[in-house]
């Protein structure tokens, strides 16, 4: 047996050679530790990868779904978006895209999978098998990858809608035809690519007085969009022309004659087709002047108000040609006394004129209330006018657009209508 080193006895040596285990037990023991940290943070940052990629493939397999109703188109699109993303570094696979009914109201939800008129889908991706996601530190014990599978659900939510549309006599006819136009393709689009339970309506306003145009509809029934579309292109301004006036001299937009010489003609509702120049639109006496916003929204509220699904979406597009314009004198003098009762459409009179300054706070506040109270998102659309106070009406994700000719209205509403959210994810 040999003797220890000088000056280190046996028990030294045991006690040397203990610590090396230990230490390298715990070097293990670390290793463990770096594994399980490191590891496990690669794991779950490939795990939010593979949701994500999931959550964009049902929604692009759901938007091309409702675009086009070609099934075949909306498993190409969630294909597309799986091949055109990474999961750590490596091409995730599509496993199955699987087309349903979302049943909102259920307590939870629930998803039946149907491909007959399928309002959700469903996409499942991963990252398993051989194309299981590579580890670092755990090969040490065996573990040489780990099997990611994610899916995600996208359903279409309810649209319900309503233009609000200014038909003031201060548009000239131009113009105004473009506002229609606007107005129509903002419904070509919803159209497009509608489901069973989306909804529109429009009213319109001028001074002291709202009409419910056409009603809350669905865009699935035929028979009900054909009468919403005829009336959409006749849109007008609110003309005040009647008795004894031509077209289109004395009808033409902004034809101001002395009232002295056409008051009483102007004024007579007897005599000649109730809309005056534009049979198809209201008619508003000489002494009802103003442009108020106020009207327009508290009767798209009552419409709102009638549609009860606490999962749709709604929308409010308020479109005017210029800022609010309160009349300082008593309001429709002459529809009190000659008796005239609008009785082609729903109408709403304010209690009482407004001022201009009441317009503006008002249009805010009714608009804040209805986000609040409905979950009504507000858009705000100006034709030339551009009042600081029209900036501060929309709600929700609604935005404020000016339009500094009236061409530019129709690509702002289908701009609109195409930023309308159609999905909710799982």
């Amino acid at each position: 047996m040999r003797s220890p080193p000088p000056g280190r006895s046996a028990r030294s040596l045991l006690r040397s050679g203990s610590y090396a285990i230990l230490f390298g037990l715990a070097v293990v023991v670390l290793l463990g530790f770096g594994a399980l940290a490191i590891d496990v943070a690669y794991v779950r940052l490939a795990q939010m990868q593979t949701q994500d990629i999931a959550d964009a493939a049902s929604q692009a397999a759901l938007f091309r779904l409702r675009r086009t109703g070609d099934l075949d188109d909306a498993r190409a699109a969630a294909a597309s978006i799986v091949g055109e993303n990474r999961v750590v570094g490596s091409e995730p696979v599509l496993e199955d895209v699987v087309f349903g009914t979302w049943d909102h109201n259920a307590d939870p939800p629930v998803f039946d999978a149907t491909e007959v008129r399928p309002n959700a889908v469903r996409a499942v991706v991963s990252r398993t098998g051989d194309n299981g996601v590579g580890l670092f530190l755990a090969r040490l014990f065996g573990f040489d990858t780990a099997h990611i599978t994610r899916e995600a659900t996208s359903s279409t939510r309810s649209l319900h809608v309503v233009l609000v549309m200014d038909i003031t006599g201060s548009w000239n006819q131009s113009n105004f035809r473009n506002a229609r136009n606007a107005a129509v393709a903002f419904l070509d689009v919803l159209e497009s690519s509608y489901q069973e339970y989306d909804m529109i309506g429009m009213t319109i306003f001028s001074g002291r007085y709202a009409w419910e145009y056409t009603p809350m509809r669905y865009l699935s029934d035929e028979e009900s969009d054909s009468v919403a579309r005829t009336a959409w292109g006749q849109l007008n301004v609110a003309s005040k022309g009647g008795k004894g006036r031509t077209f289109p001299t004395e009808c033409a937009e902004k034809a101001n004659t002395s009232p002295t010489t056409i008051g009483a003609p102007r004024n007579n509702f007897t005599v000649s087709n109730p809309g005056g120049c534009y049979p198809a639109m209201p008619r508003e006496y000489t002494d009802e002047p103003g442009t108020d916003h106020t009207t327009g929204i508290i009767q798209a509220r009552t419409m709102f108000e009638e549609q009860v699904d606490p999962t749709a979406f709604r929308a409010m597009v308020v479109l005017t040609d210029g800022i609010p314009n309160g009349p300082s004198a008593v309001h429709g003098v002459y529809r009190t006394t000659l008796g005239f009762v609008e009785s082609r459409w729903r109408e709403f009179k304010g209690p009482v004129p407004h001022s201009t300054n009441q317009i503006k706070t008002q249009s805010n506040t009714l608009t804040q209330e209805m986000y609040n109270d409905l979950g009504v998102n507000t858009w705000v659309v100006s034709f030339v006018a551009n009042d600081p106070f029209m900036s501060t009406m929309p709600k929700g994700i609604g935005y404020y657009s000016n339009a500094t000719t009236s061409a530019a209205l129709i690509p702002i509403f289908e701009d609109i209508a195409n930023s309308l959210p159609m999905a909710i994810v799982q």
